[in-house]
């Protein structure tokens, strides 16, 4: 009787198992497009670039789709809490538009970035140094944003 048990759980692992991976399969072979990305020469718009092409990992050679980006950073002064030391506030907006291989745009629009706060410091090179890693991490994280949202618009289209 306990033989028949184990033997019994055992089969329904392995059918289960064999069920997920067969699924798993599938909803990879779903995303079969393509994406161009062009975006302007300056250095954060390469890195987004970059960035997005992490997401997308083209594996198709025909483009179905191009991706026209462009990232813009805007800092203002604010003040921290207690009101003595100014800090810096950058805020980043994506002005994105996709075109289908048609030349038909799909969709276009804006994403702006949550506000981030650089250290109130005298050096020069420290504030420059907190403005940059603050670009590139606002960078990155609206390149997953617009990842996820081209994604959701294409598969809507499917």
């Amino acid at each position: 009787m306990f033989v028949l048990k184990k033997l019994f759980f055992s089969t329904l692992i392995i059918l289960i198992s064999s069920c997920t991976v067969k699924n798993f399969e599938n909803i990879q072979n779903i995303n079969n497009y393509s994406i161009e990305i062009k975006t302007p020469d300056d250095k954060y718009n390469l890195y987004f670039k970059e960035s997005l092409k992490r997401y997308f990992q083209n594996i198709n050679n025909k483009k179905k789709y191009t991706l026209t980006t462009q990232i813009t950073f805007e800092t203002t002064k604010t003040l921290s809490v207690s009101g003595q030391n100014i800090l810096k506030s950058t805020k980043a907006r994506i002005y994105y538009q996709l075109v289908n291989k048609d030349t038909q745009v799909v969709k276009s629009g804006s994403i702006n970035s949550f506000p981030a706060l650089s250290s109130s410091s005298n050096s020069l090179y420290t504030q420059e140094k907190s403005i940059n890693h603050i670009k590139e991490r606002l960078t990155k994280s609206l390149a997953k944003s617009l990842y996820r949202r081209i994604e959701i618009i294409i598969r809507r289209l499917s």
